[in-house]
Protein backbone atom coordinates (compact mmCIF):
# COMPACT_ATOMS: atom_id res chain seq x y z
CA UNK A 1 0.00 0.00 0.00
CA UNK A 2 1.22 3.09 -1.08
CA UNK A 3 1.58 6.58 1.47
CA UNK A 4 1.47 10.39 1.40
CA UNK A 5 4.71 12.21 1.77
CA UNK A 6 2.87 13.84 5.41
CA UNK A 7 1.55 10.70 6.46
CA UNK A 8 3.13 10.30 10.34
CA UNK A 9 5.13 7.44 11.39
CA UNK A 10 7.35 6.74 14.52
CA UNK A 11 10.67 5.90 13.48
CA UNK A 12 12.22 5.23 16.51
CA UNK A 13 11.04 4.30 19.92
CA UNK A 14 13.60 3.56 22.99
CA UNK A 15 12.59 2.70 26.72
CA UNK A 16 15.34 3.17 29.78
CA UNK A 17 14.78 1.94 32.94
CA UNK A 18 17.58 1.30 36.32
CA UNK A 19 16.82 -0.13 39.22
CA UNK A 20 19.81 0.35 42.07
CA UNK A 21 19.06 0.00 45.61
CA UNK A 22 22.09 2.47 46.46
CA UNK A 23 20.65 6.08 45.20
CA UNK A 24 23.92 7.36 44.46
CA UNK A 25 24.23 4.82 41.72
CA UNK A 26 21.13 6.04 39.87
CA UNK A 27 21.05 8.94 37.40
CA UNK A 28 17.40 11.65 37.83
CA UNK A 29 14.94 11.77 35.89
CA UNK A 30 16.05 13.95 33.22
CA UNK A 31 19.09 11.97 32.35
CA UNK A 32 16.81 9.00 32.29
CA UNK A 33 14.39 10.57 29.75
CA UNK A 34 17.50 11.41 27.72
CA UNK A 35 18.56 8.13 27.61
CA UNK A 36 15.22 7.21 26.58
CA UNK A 37 15.45 9.65 23.50
CA UNK A 38 19.03 8.60 21.94
CA UNK A 39 17.75 4.89 22.43
CA UNK A 40 14.66 5.82 20.47
CA UNK A 41 17.65 7.31 17.54
CA UNK A 42 19.23 4.40 17.63
CA UNK A 43 16.34 2.21 17.23
CA UNK A 44 15.93 4.69 14.22
CA UNK A 45 19.43 4.42 13.45
CA UNK A 46 19.87 7.78 13.46
CA UNK A 47 21.04 9.59 16.17
CA UNK A 48 20.73 13.08 13.77
CA UNK A 49 16.71 13.00 14.00
CA UNK A 50 17.78 13.99 17.72
CA UNK A 51 19.44 17.20 16.09
CA UNK A 52 16.71 17.65 13.54
CA UNK A 53 13.71 17.50 16.46
CA UNK A 54 12.14 20.78 16.45
CA UNK A 55 9.44 20.52 19.21
CA UNK A 56 9.79 18.73 22.33
CA UNK A 57 6.66 17.04 24.16
CA UNK A 58 6.85 15.66 27.50
CA UNK A 59 4.18 14.82 30.32
CA UNK A 60 4.82 16.77 33.73
CA UNK A 61 5.88 14.07 36.15
CA UNK A 62 6.93 14.72 39.79
CA UNK A 63 10.30 15.70 39.06
CA UNK A 64 10.91 19.73 39.80
CA UNK A 65 12.64 20.66 36.61
CA UNK A 66 11.38 24.22 35.87
CA UNK A 67 12.07 23.70 32.09
CA UNK A 68 12.62 19.82 31.81
CA UNK A 69 13.99 20.61 27.75
CA UNK A 70 17.22 22.03 29.28
CA UNK A 71 18.22 18.45 30.70
CA UNK A 72 16.19 16.67 28.27
CA UNK A 73 17.80 17.65 24.89
CA UNK A 74 20.71 19.75 26.27
CA UNK A 75 21.72 19.55 22.34
CA UNK A 76 19.23 22.32 21.25
CA UNK A 77 18.91 24.96 23.59
CA UNK A 78 16.40 26.64 20.90
CA UNK A 79 14.24 23.86 21.02
CA UNK A 80 10.52 24.35 21.28
CA UNK A 81 8.71 22.48 24.37
CA UNK A 82 5.19 21.02 25.39
CA UNK A 83 5.03 20.20 28.97
CA UNK A 84 1.53 18.46 29.64
CA UNK A 85 0.35 18.96 33.82
CA UNK A 86 -0.53 16.00 35.27
CA UNK A 87 -4.56 15.73 34.73
CA UNK A 88 -3.95 17.00 30.65
CA UNK A 89 -4.22 13.04 28.86
CA UNK A 90 -1.04 11.77 27.23
CA UNK A 91 -2.93 11.17 24.10
CA UNK A 92 -3.19 14.65 24.01
CA UNK A 93 0.53 15.15 23.84
CA UNK A 94 0.66 11.99 21.00
CA UNK A 95 -1.92 13.55 18.85
CA UNK A 96 -0.77 17.31 19.29
CA UNK A 97 2.64 15.96 18.10
CA UNK A 98 1.44 13.60 15.16
CA UNK A 99 -0.83 16.57 14.14
CA UNK A 100 2.22 18.86 14.09
CA UNK A 101 4.01 16.65 11.98
CA UNK A 102 1.37 16.04 9.57
CA UNK A 103 0.24 19.94 9.38
CA UNK A 104 3.96 20.46 8.51
CA UNK A 105 4.55 22.67 11.52
CA UNK A 106 6.79 20.26 13.21
CA UNK A 107 9.69 18.30 10.86
CA UNK A 108 10.63 15.73 13.92
CA UNK A 109 8.92 15.48 17.29
CA UNK A 110 10.44 14.37 20.01
CA UNK A 111 8.23 12.63 22.92
CA UNK A 112 9.30 11.61 26.05
CA UNK A 113 8.48 11.11 29.79
CA UNK A 114 9.84 9.36 32.95
CA UNK A 115 10.56 8.80 36.40
CA UNK A 116 12.90 8.57 39.03
CA UNK A 117 10.42 7.33 42.07
CA UNK A 118 12.24 4.42 43.10
CA UNK A 119 15.61 5.86 43.40
CA UNK A 120 13.91 8.73 45.43
CA UNK A 121 12.15 6.06 47.41
CA UNK A 122 15.83 4.04 48.43
CA UNK A 123 17.03 7.59 49.32
CA UNK A 124 14.48 7.74 51.84
CA UNK A 125 14.81 4.01 52.89
CA UNK A 126 18.54 4.95 53.36
CA UNK A 127 17.72 8.76 55.13
CA UNK A 128 19.99 10.23 52.05
CA UNK A 129 19.12 12.87 49.53
CA UNK A 130 18.88 12.89 45.93
CA UNK A 131 19.82 16.05 44.09
CA UNK A 132 18.41 17.16 40.61
CA UNK A 133 20.24 19.62 37.93
CA UNK A 134 18.76 23.01 38.23
CA UNK A 135 17.34 24.38 35.25
CA UNK A 136 16.09 28.01 34.14
CA UNK A 137 13.79 29.24 32.05
CA UNK A 138 9.99 28.01 31.51
CA UNK A 139 8.54 25.54 28.19
CA UNK A 140 7.72 27.19 25.14
CA UNK A 141 3.76 26.09 26.47
CA UNK A 142 1.99 24.35 28.74
CA UNK A 143 -1.09 22.63 29.05
CA UNK A 144 -3.09 22.49 32.03
CA UNK A 145 -6.58 20.58 32.52
CA UNK A 146 -9.33 22.58 32.28
CA UNK A 147 -11.04 21.61 35.28
CA UNK A 148 -10.44 19.79 38.80
CA UNK A 149 -10.71 16.21 38.67
CA UNK A 150 -12.41 15.43 42.57
CA UNK A 151 -15.33 17.47 44.59
CA UNK A 152 -14.70 19.35 47.65
CA UNK A 153 -17.00 16.41 49.30
CA UNK A 154 -15.01 13.55 47.62
CA UNK A 155 -11.40 15.31 48.88
CA UNK A 156 -13.43 15.46 52.82
CA UNK A 157 -15.15 11.97 52.46
CA UNK A 158 -12.44 9.66 52.03
CA UNK A 159 -12.21 9.71 47.95
CA UNK A 160 -9.03 11.35 47.46
CA UNK A 161 -6.94 8.44 46.46
CA UNK A 162 -7.73 6.78 42.98
CA UNK A 163 -7.46 3.21 44.48
CA UNK A 164 -10.51 4.06 46.62
CA UNK A 165 -12.53 5.28 43.75
CA UNK A 166 -11.62 2.87 41.45
CA UNK A 167 -12.47 -0.04 44.23
CA UNK A 168 -15.68 1.98 44.21
CA UNK A 169 -16.40 1.56 40.31
CA UNK A 170 -15.31 -2.12 40.54
CA UNK A 171 -18.20 -2.53 43.17
CA UNK A 172 -20.93 -0.85 41.08
CA UNK A 173 -19.89 -2.87 37.65
CA UNK A 174 -19.78 -6.30 39.54
CA UNK A 175 -23.60 -5.25 40.57
CA UNK A 176 -24.41 -4.25 37.27
CA UNK A 177 -22.62 -8.05 36.09
CA UNK A 178 -24.56 -9.71 38.52
CA UNK A 179 -21.26 -11.30 40.18
CA UNK A 180 -21.17 -12.40 43.96
CA UNK A 181 -18.17 -10.89 45.99
CA UNK A 182 -16.22 -14.03 45.61
CA UNK A 183 -17.15 -14.21 42.13
CA UNK A 184 -15.90 -11.09 41.86
CA UNK A 185 -12.41 -11.42 44.03
CA UNK A 186 -11.55 -14.36 41.56
CA UNK A 187 -12.35 -12.64 38.60
CA UNK A 188 -9.97 -9.85 39.70
CA UNK A 189 -7.44 -12.14 40.30
CA UNK A 190 -7.47 -14.09 36.77
CA UNK A 191 -7.59 -11.03 35.31
CA UNK A 192 -4.49 -9.59 36.97
CA UNK A 193 -2.67 -12.71 36.72
CA UNK A 194 -2.84 -12.85 33.01
CA UNK A 195 -1.31 -8.85 33.16
CA UNK A 196 1.36 -10.56 35.26
CA UNK A 197 2.12 -13.30 32.77
CA UNK A 198 2.72 -10.64 30.06
CA UNK A 199 4.77 -8.89 32.37
CA UNK A 200 6.99 -11.91 32.71
CA UNK A 201 7.70 -12.40 29.14
CA UNK A 202 8.45 -8.93 28.58
CA UNK A 203 12.20 -7.62 29.18
CA UNK A 204 11.37 -3.80 29.75
CA UNK A 205 8.73 -4.70 32.68
CA UNK A 206 9.53 -3.84 36.12
CA UNK A 207 8.73 -6.93 37.66
CA UNK A 208 9.58 -10.32 35.79
CA UNK A 209 7.65 -12.30 38.53
CA UNK A 210 4.61 -14.36 37.37
CA UNK A 211 1.76 -14.13 39.98
CA UNK A 212 -0.91 -16.83 40.52
CA UNK A 213 -4.49 -16.21 40.79
CA UNK A 214 -4.34 -17.16 44.74
CA UNK A 215 -1.82 -14.65 45.23
CA UNK A 216 -3.75 -12.37 44.10
CA UNK A 217 -7.24 -13.41 45.68
CA UNK A 218 -5.95 -13.15 49.12
CA UNK A 219 -4.23 -10.85 50.99
CA UNK A 220 -1.72 -11.69 53.00
CA UNK A 221 1.39 -9.36 54.21
CA UNK A 222 3.17 -8.65 51.35
CA UNK A 223 0.06 -8.09 49.24
CA UNK A 224 -1.94 -6.22 52.05
CA UNK A 225 -5.62 -4.99 51.50
CA UNK A 226 -5.57 -1.26 50.32
CA UNK A 227 -9.50 -0.25 49.11
CA UNK A 228 -11.97 -3.18 49.55
CA UNK A 229 -11.57 -5.26 47.26
CA UNK A 230 -8.37 -4.32 46.12
CA UNK A 231 -5.09 -5.67 47.54
CA UNK A 232 -1.62 -4.01 47.03
CA UNK A 233 -0.82 -6.28 43.66
CA UNK A 234 -3.97 -4.53 42.12
CA UNK A 235 -2.72 -1.34 42.23
CA UNK A 236 -0.68 0.36 39.69
CA UNK A 237 2.96 0.31 40.58
CA UNK A 238 4.44 3.92 40.69
CA UNK A 239 7.68 3.38 42.78
CA UNK A 240 9.82 2.73 39.65
CA UNK A 241 12.80 4.34 37.08
CA UNK A 242 11.33 3.74 33.93
CA UNK A 243 11.34 6.33 30.74
CA UNK A 244 10.16 6.46 27.45
CA UNK A 245 11.29 8.34 24.15
CA UNK A 246 9.63 8.28 20.53
CA UNK A 247 10.90 9.88 17.53
CA UNK A 248 7.89 10.81 15.40
CA UNK A 249 7.96 12.81 11.45
CA UNK A 250 6.51 12.63 8.55
CA UNK A 251 7.27 10.05 5.59
CA UNK A 252 9.10 12.62 3.51
CA UNK A 253 11.22 12.75 6.80
CA UNK A 254 11.78 9.33 7.32
CA UNK A 255 12.72 8.59 3.53
CA UNK A 256 15.15 11.99 3.43
CA UNK A 257 16.88 10.76 6.94
CA UNK A 258 17.36 7.29 5.31
CA UNK A 259 15.42 5.58 7.93
CA UNK A 260 14.68 1.86 6.53
CA UNK A 261 10.67 1.29 6.39
CA UNK A 262 10.51 -1.48 8.21
CA UNK A 263 11.22 1.01 11.23
CA UNK A 264 8.28 2.90 10.24
CA UNK A 265 5.18 2.49 12.08
CA UNK A 266 2.12 4.82 11.09
CA UNK A 267 -0.41 6.91 13.14
CA UNK A 268 -3.43 5.96 12.27
CA UNK A 269 -5.56 8.31 14.10
CA UNK A 270 -6.14 10.02 17.93
CA UNK A 271 -8.76 10.33 19.65
CA UNK A 272 -9.50 11.86 22.90
CA UNK A 273 -12.70 13.05 25.27
CA UNK A 274 -11.64 15.85 27.50
CA UNK A 275 -15.13 15.98 29.26
CA UNK A 276 -14.93 15.82 33.61
CA UNK A 277 -17.07 14.74 35.47
CA UNK A 278 -16.16 13.32 39.42
CA UNK A 279 -17.44 10.10 40.33
CA UNK A 280 -20.22 10.89 42.40
CA UNK A 281 -21.95 13.28 40.12
CA UNK A 282 -21.71 10.13 37.47
CA UNK A 283 -25.31 8.64 36.79
CA UNK A 284 -23.48 4.88 36.34
CA UNK A 285 -21.33 4.70 38.29
CA UNK A 286 -20.23 1.62 36.75
CA UNK A 287 -19.99 3.15 33.18
CA UNK A 288 -17.92 5.45 31.13
CA UNK A 289 -19.47 6.23 28.53
CA UNK A 290 -16.94 8.44 26.55
CA UNK A 291 -14.85 4.98 26.30
CA UNK A 292 -17.92 3.94 23.86
CA UNK A 293 -17.93 7.22 21.95
CA UNK A 294 -14.09 6.68 21.41
CA UNK A 295 -13.84 3.77 19.87
CA UNK A 296 -16.75 4.97 17.72
CA UNK A 297 -14.88 7.30 16.56
CA UNK A 298 -12.11 5.09 16.07
CA UNK A 299 -14.22 2.90 13.99
CA UNK A 300 -15.50 5.54 12.13
CA UNK A 301 -12.67 6.45 11.05
CA UNK A 302 -10.51 3.88 10.37
CA UNK A 303 -13.30 1.38 9.80
CA UNK A 304 -12.41 -1.20 12.43
CA UNK A 305 -14.17 -1.56 15.33
CA UNK A 306 -10.97 -1.64 18.80
CA UNK A 307 -12.47 -5.13 19.79
CA UNK A 308 -11.29 -6.34 15.89
CA UNK A 309 -7.47 -5.14 16.33
CA UNK A 310 -5.01 -7.21 16.81
CA UNK A 311 -2.98 -5.70 19.14
CA UNK A 312 -4.06 -3.86 22.86
CA UNK A 313 -2.98 -2.62 25.27
CA UNK A 314 -5.29 -1.03 27.69
CA UNK A 315 -4.66 1.58 30.51
CA UNK A 316 -4.28 -0.36 33.36
CA UNK A 317 -3.95 1.38 36.50
CA UNK A 318 -6.80 -0.77 38.28
CA UNK A 319 -8.63 -3.74 37.41
CA UNK A 320 -11.62 -1.35 37.13
CA UNK A 321 -9.81 0.97 34.48
CA UNK A 322 -9.22 -2.06 32.13
CA UNK A 323 -13.20 -3.89 33.02
CA UNK A 324 -14.74 -0.43 32.16
CA UNK A 325 -13.35 0.02 28.81
CA UNK A 326 -13.75 -4.28 28.37
CA UNK A 327 -17.78 -3.41 28.96
CA UNK A 328 -17.62 -0.47 26.66
CA UNK A 329 -15.25 -1.25 23.89
CA UNK A 330 -17.01 -4.55 23.39
CA UNK A 331 -13.38 -6.52 24.40
CA UNK A 332 -13.16 -10.20 26.01
CA UNK A 333 -10.73 -11.52 28.68
CA UNK A 334 -9.87 -14.39 26.05
CA UNK A 335 -7.06 -12.51 24.11
CA UNK A 336 -4.34 -10.11 25.66
CA UNK A 337 -5.25 -7.14 27.10
CA UNK A 338 -1.68 -5.66 27.12
CA UNK A 339 1.54 -5.60 25.61
CA UNK A 340 3.28 -4.66 28.16
CA UNK A 341 1.95 -6.70 31.18
CA UNK A 342 -0.03 -3.40 32.47
CA UNK A 343 0.86 -0.94 35.40
CA UNK A 344 1.10 -2.97 38.09
CA UNK A 345 3.96 -5.34 36.82
CA UNK A 346 5.83 -3.68 33.84
CA UNK A 347 5.20 -0.71 35.84
CA UNK A 348 3.51 2.95 36.14
CA UNK A 349 5.44 5.95 35.91
CA UNK A 350 3.17 8.80 36.75
CA UNK A 351 1.81 10.94 33.67
CA UNK A 352 4.02 8.19 31.62
CA UNK A 353 2.41 4.66 31.05
CA UNK A 354 0.96 5.48 27.58
CA UNK A 355 4.28 6.22 26.11
CA UNK A 356 6.09 3.35 27.51
CA UNK A 357 2.89 1.07 26.19
CA UNK A 358 3.22 2.90 22.54
CA UNK A 359 7.17 2.26 22.78
CA UNK A 360 6.49 -1.26 23.11
CA UNK A 361 3.76 -1.40 20.82
CA UNK A 362 6.10 -0.14 17.94
CA UNK A 363 8.56 -3.67 18.65
CA UNK A 364 5.12 -5.92 18.77
CA UNK A 365 4.11 -4.17 15.11
CA UNK A 366 7.24 -4.59 13.69
CA UNK A 367 7.05 -8.38 14.37
CA UNK A 368 3.45 -8.16 12.82
CA UNK A 369 3.63 -5.75 10.26
CA UNK A 370 -0.07 -6.04 8.65
CA UNK A 371 -1.83 -5.98 11.46
CA UNK A 372 -3.18 -3.31 14.22
CA UNK A 373 -2.31 -1.81 17.47
CA UNK A 374 -4.11 -0.40 20.10
CA UNK A 375 -2.90 1.83 22.75
CA UNK A 376 -5.38 3.52 25.65
CA UNK A 377 -5.39 6.07 27.95
CA UNK A 378 -6.98 7.19 31.14
CA UNK A 379 -6.48 10.71 33.25
CA UNK A 380 -7.85 11.12 36.96
CA UNK A 381 -10.69 8.85 38.08
CA UNK A 382 -11.94 7.18 34.28
CA UNK A 383 -12.19 10.96 33.82
CA UNK A 384 -11.00 11.18 30.79
CA UNK A 385 -9.92 9.14 28.28
CA UNK A 386 -7.97 9.09 24.74
CA UNK A 387 -6.93 6.08 22.46
CA UNK A 388 -4.23 5.82 19.41
CA UNK A 389 -4.24 3.63 16.76
CA UNK A 390 -1.27 2.53 14.84
CA UNK A 391 0.17 -0.33 11.93
CA UNK A 392 3.64 -0.81 9.89
CA UNK A 393 0.88 -0.57 7.41
CA UNK A 394 -0.13 3.25 6.04
CA UNK A 395 -3.83 4.72 6.79
CA UNK A 396 -6.36 4.45 4.10
CA UNK A 397 -6.84 7.81 4.77
CA UNK A 398 -4.56 10.47 6.87
CA UNK A 399 -4.23 10.69 10.27
CA UNK A 400 -7.14 12.71 12.28
CA UNK A 401 -6.29 13.68 16.06
CA UNK A 402 -10.38 13.59 16.79
CA UNK A 403 -11.27 15.33 19.90
CA UNK A 404 -15.45 13.41 20.95
CA UNK A 405 -15.74 15.57 24.36
CA UNK A 406 -19.11 17.12 22.99
CA UNK A 407 -20.27 13.48 22.18
CA UNK A 408 -19.29 12.24 25.16
CA UNK A 409 -20.99 14.81 27.28
CA UNK A 410 -24.20 14.35 25.51
CA UNK A 411 -23.66 10.35 25.89
CA UNK A 412 -22.80 11.01 30.14
CA UNK A 413 -25.93 11.15 32.21
CA UNK A 414 -25.13 13.04 35.61
CA UNK A 415 -26.58 12.81 39.02
CA UNK A 416 -26.82 15.49 42.03
CA UNK A 417 -25.76 15.14 44.85
CA UNK A 418 -26.72 16.38 48.32
CA UNK A 419 -23.51 16.69 50.63
CA UNK A 420 -26.06 17.43 53.59
CA UNK A 421 -28.57 15.17 53.23
CA UNK A 422 -30.33 13.23 56.55
CA UNK A 423 -32.30 9.92 56.22
CA UNK A 424 -32.61 6.59 54.78
CA UNK A 425 -30.26 6.18 51.23
CA UNK A 426 -29.92 3.04 49.38
CA UNK A 427 -26.02 2.01 48.64
CA UNK A 428 -25.33 2.13 45.06
CA UNK A 429 -21.61 0.93 45.52
CA UNK A 430 -18.68 0.93 48.65
CA UNK A 431 -15.43 0.30 49.58
CA UNK A 432 -13.00 0.14 52.95
CA UNK A 433 -10.05 2.00 52.79
CA UNK A 434 -7.31 -0.39 54.86
CA UNK A 435 -4.01 0.95 56.08
CA UNK A 436 -1.61 -1.70 56.51
CA UNK A 437 -4.38 -4.07 55.83
CA UNK A 438 -6.62 -2.68 58.69
CA UNK A 439 -9.82 -1.45 58.13
CA UNK A 440 -9.75 2.30 58.57
CA UNK A 441 -12.74 3.56 56.67
CA UNK A 442 -16.02 2.79 55.03
CA UNK A 443 -17.09 4.88 52.21
CA UNK A 444 -20.53 4.03 50.31
CA UNK A 445 -21.77 6.21 47.42
CA UNK A 446 -25.68 6.19 48.39
CA UNK A 447 -28.75 7.60 46.65
CA UNK A 448 -31.62 9.05 48.37
CA UNK A 449 -35.24 9.21 47.81
CA UNK A 450 -35.08 11.99 45.47
CA UNK A 451 -32.43 10.63 43.55
CA UNK A 452 -29.80 12.37 44.76
CA UNK A 453 -26.49 11.49 45.88
CA UNK A 454 -24.87 10.92 49.19
CA UNK A 455 -21.38 10.68 50.20
CA UNK A 456 -20.86 9.13 53.47
CA UNK A 457 -18.21 7.36 55.37
CA UNK A 458 -17.53 5.30 58.98
CA UNK A 459 -14.96 3.78 60.94
CA UNK A 460 -17.24 2.00 63.20
CA UNK A 461 -15.56 -1.70 62.68
CA UNK A 462 -18.43 -3.94 62.90
CA UNK A 463 -19.93 -1.99 59.82
CA UNK A 464 -16.67 -2.08 57.98
CA UNK A 465 -16.32 -5.72 59.08
CA UNK A 466 -19.54 -6.52 57.32
CA UNK A 467 -19.10 -4.02 54.15
CA UNK A 468 -16.17 -6.83 53.35
CA UNK A 469 -17.89 -9.81 54.04
CA UNK A 470 -21.21 -9.73 52.54
CA UNK A 471 -22.63 -7.65 49.77
CA UNK A 472 -23.62 -4.09 50.51
CA UNK A 473 -24.86 -2.98 47.26
CA UNK A 474 -28.43 -2.21 47.76
CA UNK A 475 -28.61 -2.01 51.26
CA UNK A 476 -30.56 0.40 53.23
CA UNK A 477 -28.09 2.93 55.09
CA UNK A 478 -28.91 5.66 57.65
CA UNK A 479 -27.12 8.90 56.96
CA UNK A 480 -26.27 11.96 58.41
CA UNK A 481 -24.33 14.82 56.53
CA UNK A 482 -21.24 13.00 56.02
CA UNK A 483 -21.86 10.05 58.48
CA UNK A 484 -23.07 6.70 57.67
CA UNK A 485 -24.53 5.79 61.03
CA UNK A 486 -26.32 2.64 60.48
CA UNK A 487 -28.01 0.48 58.03
CA UNK A 488 -32.37 0.13 57.99
CA UNK A 489 -33.69 -3.00 58.52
Amino acid sequence: MTHEPNAVVIVGAGAAQQRFDDPALAVEAGALMRLALERAADDAGSRALLDAGDVLLMPRGTWPYANPAAIVAPWNPALRSIVADIGVLQQTLLSRACAMVADGSADVALVCGGETKYRALRAQIAGTLTTDTATHGTPTERLEPAHEILTTEEIARGLPVPARQYAIIDTALRRAQGLSPAGHVELLAQLWAGFSAVSARNPDAWSRTEIAPSALSEPSTANPMLAWPYTKLHCSQWNVDQAAGLIICSAATAERHGIPRDRWVFAHTGVESNLMVPLTRRADLHRSPAVAVVGEAIRQHCRIAPADVAHLDIYSCFPAAVRVQMAELGLTGHRPLTVTGGMTFAGGPLNNYTLQAVATMVGVLRADPAAQGLVTNVSGMLTKFGASLWSCAPPAQPFAAIDVTGDAAAATALAQVDPSFRGRAQTLSYTVACDKGTAAQGIVIGETPSGARCLVTTTDAELMADMMQNDWCGRSIDVDGAALIGTGA
